[in-house]
């Protein structure tokens, strides 16, 4: 990969000190400063505000025409850091354990060598997002308006990957990440004294019959082709061992590629709610949302070329098993053409690998030149005027 005119230094020391002061989602009100600071240094126009604390900035350049969008993501993860760094978060029960710093300072500095550096036709919108860990910014930011006021013909996601080599890039069209539905379940009973149960209806019997039925919904009611996960996560009931509660509450996640799963997954949960809290003179609530949908890369040409330009074409993998994680960058790709890719971060092969959402993760920094590139690239490909 050919150097970069760029301060690299600069920008290692920019993502630790982005790394330091960590936000959770719709929170990221220093990160965002900090961002708007960057580029007023680098005469990027932008607005902030979108989506709650999301800022898009944007670069035009040479006969107008086509506008490419690439995301960032801002902010970060509930979690007590325990890597030991010198700039580790100085936020307490605060990190950023799945790479958004890193993803931040690429973008940034991509914005400066952009703005400075090189040449195209057209317009990058630049989107920092916040809230993507579960709060859906991207929705957010699209229900704020983004697409109408700031209309792009392609859109590309960028995500740090600590499992794969190092500089190895991961790129298919289809699906790539799966959706994710929350569930939950509240189980009614008749409290009573531990040694009467038969004048109480116990939620935690149901419950567990109910744990037991949900579990076999795979098995029973889903196509085995059809790949899912029915997770359930959580239970919570009772306050002393000789009462029997009112109440039991149980619940947990769907993923799946395919919205025909999702859709059985929320029926059979209802119904076998419904019957089995019925037969023991019960009742249940079931509250399901649809929170994040498949993730479905559309067009991936671009990416793969800048990619090979960076990196060669023999470290781009396309045939990976797609991931049962979500993410949502998903939301955009319902509304814009375009490609979520992972970058592969892991120097040493032998080295245990630290997954993202540890609290011992922390980002490569060797990366940021990469990612760069990457960005770089995209531009030349999608607004170049050659």
């Amino acid at each position: 990969m050919k150097r970069l005119p760029l301060d690299i230094d600069y920008y290692k020391a920019l993502r630790h000190e982005l790394h330091r002061m960590p936000e959770l989602g719709y929170k990221e009100h220093r990160t965002a400063e900090r961002i708007c600071g960057e580029l007023e240094e680098y005469n990027i126009p932008y607005e902030k505000g979108i989506g709650g604390t999301g800022i898009v900035a944007w670069i035009d350049k040479g006969k107008p025409g086509s506008a490419i969008g690439l995301r960032a993501d801002m902010d970060a993860l509930p979690i007590e850091e325990e890597t030991g760094l010198p700039y580790a978060s100085k936020e307490k029960g605060v990190m950023h354990a799945c790479g958004h710093d890193g993803h931040v300072t690429m973008l940034l500095a991509a914005a400066k060598l952009l703005k400075e550096s090189v040449d195209f036709d057209g317009r990058v919108v630049l989107i920092f997002q916040p809230a993507e860990e579960g709060g859906a910014g991207a929705k957010a930011m699209i229900d704020d308006g983004l697409f109408e006021r700031f209309p792009m013909d392609r859109i590309y996601g960028l995500h740090t990957r600590p499992s794969e080599p190092f500089g190895t890039f991961l790129i298919k069209e289809g699906p790539v990440m799966t959706s994710v539905d929350t569930w939950e379940v509240k189980i009614r009973g008749r409290s009573g004294h531990s040694s009467q149960p038969h004048r109480a209806v116990n939620p935690i019997l149901v419950a567990a019959h109910l744990v037991q039925g949900i579990k076999e919904i795979s098995a029973t009611s889903i196509d085995p082709a059809k790949a899912h996960v029915v997770t359930v996560a959580t239970i919570e009931s009772g306050v002393a061992f000789n009462v029997i509660p009112d109440t039991c509450r149980i619940g947990g996640s769907v993923r799946a590629f395919d919205p025909e799963v999702q859709e059985t997954v929320e029926q059979r949960i209802r119904e076998l709610a419904s019957s089995m809290a019925a037969g023991f003179g019960a009742e249940a609530e079931v509250d399901y949302e649809y929170r994040y949908p498949p993730t479905i890369n559309t067009y991936t040409r671009s990416a793969y070329r800048s990619a090979a330009s960076c990196v060669g074409p023999e470290r781009i993998k396309s045939d990976f098993p797609s991931s049962m994680g979500s993410e949502d960058f998903s939301f955009y790709l319902q509304k814009v053409p375009g490609a979520y890719v992972w970058l592969g971060s892991k120097s040493d092969p032998e080295a245990e690998t630290i997954p993202l959402h540890s609290s011992r993760y922390d980002f490569n920094d060797d990366l940021i030149e990469i990612g760069v590139c990457y960005w770089v690239g995209l531009v030349r490909e999608e607004l170049g005027k050659e």
